[in-house]
């Protein structure tokens, strides 16, 4: 008797850990692509044939510009460079295959780009996210910040190499200023510090003033792809920063800087970026590998510390990118389309043979807007819309995506918008006309 109310608690705990254990596993395959064959992905590319922006090489981030209503992001010149040299994959083969990479402009009513000329900026430029910010006195000067990430020199160039430096990447934010109407952008500085150690995105909050997420605590080898697998309730190991410059022109990457952590305990940051313009403490957060957005609340008095509070999240059902916020100007009672644009990957597993152009990076991006008719598929009345889909061949992951609506009196009475879609191994940009 004792025996068999042994078996029974033994199985009845096996089963209990089971179902426990099910149900985080069995969403973190979805999430990754497992439970999504190549073959049942399809493109879904809007309601017009795709517009391709042209030279818009690689471009992992994407921001719109309200004032000018231009389009700014960070791309290379090459489309193999992140097959040599890309630390935010974890790829360190061959740190002399960098290059100068660019800032472009992309004007959203031509579908054309312009690359800036960068005045006083020398060296590589490997890019990553980046954000732009002006003030309401003076909209038409533009601070461009943009994450760098360089080999480290203290890994490579010691006697022995990797001995006493083992990290092999020293990632920096580069800041530029731009006059909206001009070419170029004047280079300012560069930002360097400890607690910057795996950055990602960034949202500026003032000429001076950003934050930043590290999206993983280990940057390279098992442990990284460990930290992907996991979750938030396994694997809270990263955080987001803090950045106050208190001299935007000293030489010294490291000199005038107050850095500071302002979020921890969270699993793999990687995108940032702001919600609706009437909310200016809202920041938006993504979990990439995990599939998640938080939101979150920053103060805006300047007296109070810099730190975030984590206020929601929702989980979706793809990995997830930089997030963007569409603002529909063209809302009705009946139909406002605002909310959170999350570009993603439909089969993230497939990224281990990134540096294969044969292998397919299937693209989508999500809209997340509160519907009058919720669904099953809502989140705390939010309500996820697959609205790009591309099988991975044409456009080769999807990171970022903005979303602009059309004035429907000059559209037919049609509400439409035309979404903004790029990655950073894709080697174009393209936008595609869909229904709101």
């Amino acid at each position: 008797m004792a025996r068999g109310q042994v078996l029974v608690g033994f199985f009845g705990l096996v089963g209990t850990l089971v179902a426990l254990l099910y149900q985080p596993v069995y969403q973190r395959a979805i999430v990754l692509g497992f439970t999504r064959p190549q073959h049942s992905i399809s493109n879904i590319h809007g309601v017009e044939a795709l517009k391709v922006v042209p030279d818009t090489i690689a471009c992992e981030d994407l921001h719109h510009h309200r004032p000018s209503d231009l389009l700014f992001t960070a791309c290379q010149d090459d489309k193999t460079q992140h097959f040599g040299w890309f630390p935010a994959v974890g790829n360190y083969k061959d740190p002399k295959r960098v290059n100068k990479g660019s800032l472009t402009i992309v004007d959203p009513k031509t579908f054309t780009s312009k690359k800036l000329k960068l005045k006083g900026f020398k060296g590589p430029l490997i890019t990553h996210g980046i954000d732009v910010w002006s003030s309401s006195e003076d909209p038409q000067t533009v601070y461009i910040f943009a994450i760098n990430h360089l080999p480290n020199p203290l890994h490579y160039d010691t006697p022995t190499p990797g001995s006493a430096y083992p990290s092999r990447h020293r990632s920096q934010i580069e800041l530029f200023k731009h006059e909206i109407g001009s070419d170029d952008a004047q280079y300012l500085r560069s930002i360097r510090h400890p607690l910057i150690r795996t950055p990602n995105d960034l949202v500026a909050v003032s000429s001076n003033q950003f934050y930043v997420t590290n999206d993983h605590y280990y940057p390279e080898g098992f442990l990284r792809n460990l930290e992907d697998g996991l979750n938030q309730q396994t694997a809270a190991w990263t955080d987001i920063v803090h950045v106050e410059i208190s001299d935007l022109n000293l030489k010294d990457p490291e000199a005038g800087l107050e850095v500071s952590k302002a979020l921890t305990g969270m699993h793999n940051n990687n995108g940032l970026g702001v919600g609706h313009p009437s909310n200016p403490a809202e920041l938006v957060i993504v979990d990439a590998s995990g599939g998640v957005m938080h939101r979150a609340l920053r103060p805006l008095d300047s007296r109070k510390e810099p730190t975030l509070q984590r206020i929601d999240s929702f989980q979706l059902q793809t990995t997830l990118d930089n997030p963007s916020y569409f603002v529909d100007e063209y809302a009705t009672k009946t139909n406002n389309a605002s909310g959170y644009v999350l570009a993603g990957l439909a089969r993230a597993g497939d990224l281990s043979a990134f540096d294969n152009i044969e292998v397919p990076q299937p693209a989508v991006v999500w809209h997340l807007r509160q519907d009058t008719k919720p669904s099953n598929l809502t989140i705390g009345g939010w309500t996820p819309h697959l609205i790009f889909q591309d099988e991975g061949h044409f456009v080769r992951t999807a990171t970022t995506a903005v979303l602009l609506g059309i004035d429907p009196e000059k559209n037919g009475g049609k509400k439409q918008g035309w979404l903004f879609t790029t990655g950073f191994l894709s080697d174009k940009m393209v936008a595609s006309k869909i229904d709101l």
